[in-house]
């Protein structure tokens, strides 16, 4: 098979047993890799209902199709198994180097299930695979623990661990590779520690074969010098994703103060050369890739801030940042190690310590949900409190135990109209993109898979001056502001970028509006890496397969039009800026759903139609559906 070795490892932790299983062609290309294969598995073999932290639940780690190959930031690993966090479908995708070391030990992907009965970390190297004890690493920070790993494998493997947060139960913990790049969303380093598995080392000399490796390589050289030289990705490599500070703030849509603002003067401190000039050190990449937009900071104090643990992107500086009205880079760049550190996804913890401040602010003290007289107020703008409260997050101490569980479950458990205030879509906290600002992305937030999520569909500026994708028919020019034709860009970029991206192992930056992975590139690098006769129009429904198919899993798991809503904040006016006045309410937002249901083949009540489901070939899913329901 090209582009793919057909291994997927089986590891059971009650047995202690791996064993090989061979995938099918015909089901790697009705699935792909990623989050299509995730999908297929976990559909298939897990029960409705399961509780996300018990045995039952089963974590993947799945490589792209086209990762580990030559194809530009042909990279990811996506990481997926039920949420803790929401009860829902959860997945991550992780960047670096990891994905294509699973490739190269010809293995495409791994499925964990059972429980060990004590802590182990698993070992894959050139096609075998161990299970190893791990008792002296838990507690252990993730710096330490993938140190003491590579200590016991070899010095050029990748390591994915997760930190005392997710041993402690924090349901957004996160799960490191290689210490500096993480798969942060939906709670997937919760589940790695509740199976007790402290992490994951990999390396392998292989690589999967390519059934037109000349033509590859020649559209993969030009791709690569398209990022190096093009302005759209050019600009990456001297800001990285820093570069949304500068052009949110001059649309009035940096998230200040939880959501309550977006165009504040202080804002300016945060600005991309100002954090370039602040704490950068340096910049690195992913595998396969020229933009080089990764940060690496470094500060002498105060704070001291290590380099050895990256450096904030875009969406940590604004949830660790301006959401929390703090200003100084220094403190920034230490709340993010901090998070990397103990293995915490960073816009969840940003959006539980906002919610904190505020029911401070309005005079509500959260922590007698806990224990009365208990007291830990928190005020906007305090770095030390800031830190200080990350640190109990992880630890589970005070007012951390009750912001550990998330912030719908903390709202929920506190009350007192605190629900008004907390920033999340089916449990999962609001990203740093102000949907009153960019209508897309609201209607992108109530219907993706893992709940609010600002890597599913592309972003309302791209559309701003053109359509930038003509192949998708998405030809005009688009105002951000209006909720016109936006329920058909939603869904159609959902498909290519959201989904596809997740599932070939791509990075969603150069597929984005005027970027170099354009559809016509994206399909073309698929025909030379598999040998399929594939045409765009295949590529998108099998996008809309695997969206459907996360769809299916989420009912199955109680989830209903309902559901898809957005918070209230939302339908506040934003108080100043280029932005002012504008909101995302209720009627709105139905609205769009009920263009947007129509559009995916959906009923009104958000279920796949079964014409729909018998076009997408997911009749054995909907069977599994109706299992449930009976």
């Amino acid at each position: 098979m090209y582009g793919c070795n057909g291994i997927l490892l089986r590891v059971n932790l009650t047995t202690q047993r791996v064993t090989a299983e061979a995938l099918s062609q015909a089901t790697v290309r009705q699935y792909l890799g990623g989050r299509g294969l995730a999908a297929y598995l976990l559909c298939r073999e897990l029960p409705a209902g399961i509780d996300a932290l018990g045995p039952e639940n089963k974590l993947i780690l799945a490589a792209g199709l086209l990762t580990g190959t030559p194809v530009p930031t042909g990279n990811r690993l996506l990481v997926a198994a039920k949420s803790p966090l929401t009860g829902i479908w959860g997945d991550s995708t992780v960047g670096g180097f990891i994905g294509g070391k699973l490739k190269a030990a010809s293995v495409d992907a791994v499925v964990i299930e059972g429980r060990a009965a004590s802590p182990v970390y698993l070992w894959i190297h050139d096609g075998q695979a161990e299970l190893r004890p791990a008792d002296s690493l838990w507690g252990l920070e993730t710096g330490p623990a993938r140190a003491a790993i590579l200590e016991g494998t070899e010095k050029g493997a990748s390591v994915a661990v997760v930190g005392p947060a997710a041993e402690n139960g924090v349901r957004y913990a996160a799960i490191m590779a290689d210490q500096r790049f993480a798969a942060g969303r939906a709670g997937m380093g919760a589940v790695m520690a509740s199976k007790r598995v402290k992490g994951v080392a990999i390396s392998g000399k292989g690589q999967p074969l390519i059934a037109e490796p000349k033509g590859l390589q020649e559209l993969s050289g030009a791709i690569l010098r398209e990022f190096r030289d093009a302005a759209p990705t050019a600009a990456l490599s001297g800001y990285g994703t820093w570069l949304a500070l500068r052009g949110l703030m001059n649309i009035g849509l940096l998230p200040l103060h939880n959501f309550r603002g977006g165009d504040f003067p202080d804002s300016q401190r945060l600005d991309s050369q100002a954090m370039t000039d602040a704490i950068l050190k340096d910049r690195e990449t992913c595998r396969k890739c020229s933009i080089v937009c990764r940060p690496v900071v470094e500060t002498e104090g105060p704070p001291v801030v290590s380099s050895d643990y990256g450096g904030p992107e875009f969406e940590t500086v604004a949830a660790l940042g301006s959401l929390l009205d703090n200003f100084e880079p220094a403190v920034i760049a230490k709340a993010n190690e901090l998070c990397n550190r103990y293995g915490m996804d960073t816009i969840s913890t940003g959006v539980c310590i906002a919610w904190a401040m505020e029911c401070t602010g309005r005079g509500i003290d959260p922590s007698t949900a806990l224990r009365p007289g208990l007291g830990q107020p928190i005020a906007f703008g305090d770095g030390p409190a800031i830190l200080g409260l990350i640190e109990d997050i992880a630890m589970r101490r005070g007012l951390g135990d009750l912001l550990a569980d998330g912030v719908r479950a903390a709202a929920r458990r506190v009350g007192q109209g605190s629900e008004a205030w907390a920033l999340e879509v089916k449990g999962l906290e609001l990203p740093m993109h102000d949907p009153r600002g960019k209508k897309g992305q609201g209607i992108s937030f109530a219907t993706a898979p893992r709940g609010a999520d600002h890597m599913q569909a592309v972003h309302d500026e791209g559309f701003q001056l053109g359509g930038p994708y003509p192949e998708l028919g998405l030809t005009d020019a688009m105002d951000r502001l209006s909720v016109e034709g936006k329920p058909r860009l939603v869904k159609i970029t959902q498909d290519f970028v959201g989904t596809l991206a997740d599932s070939l192992g791509l990075c969603k930056l150069p597929m984005l509006s005027w970027r170099a992975l354009t559809p016509t590139r994206v399909t073309e690098l698929v025909r030379l890496t598999t040998g399929w006769d594939v045409t765009l129009d295949e590529l998108l429904t099998t996008g809309e397969r695997i969206f459907n198919l996360c769809r299916l899993f989420n009912i199955r798991e109680g989830v209903s039009r309902a559901d898809d809503r957005l918070p209230a904040r939302l339908a506040e006016p934003l108080p100043t800026g280029k932005s002012q006045g504008q909101t995302f309410d209720g009627p709105t937002l139905e609205n769009a759903l009920n263009e947007y249901y129509a559009l995916r083949g959906w009923d009104q009540g958000g279920i796949p139609e079964p014409a729909t489901i018998a076009r997408l070939g997911l009749d054995w899913a909907a069977a599994t559906l109706s299992e449930t329901r009976a």
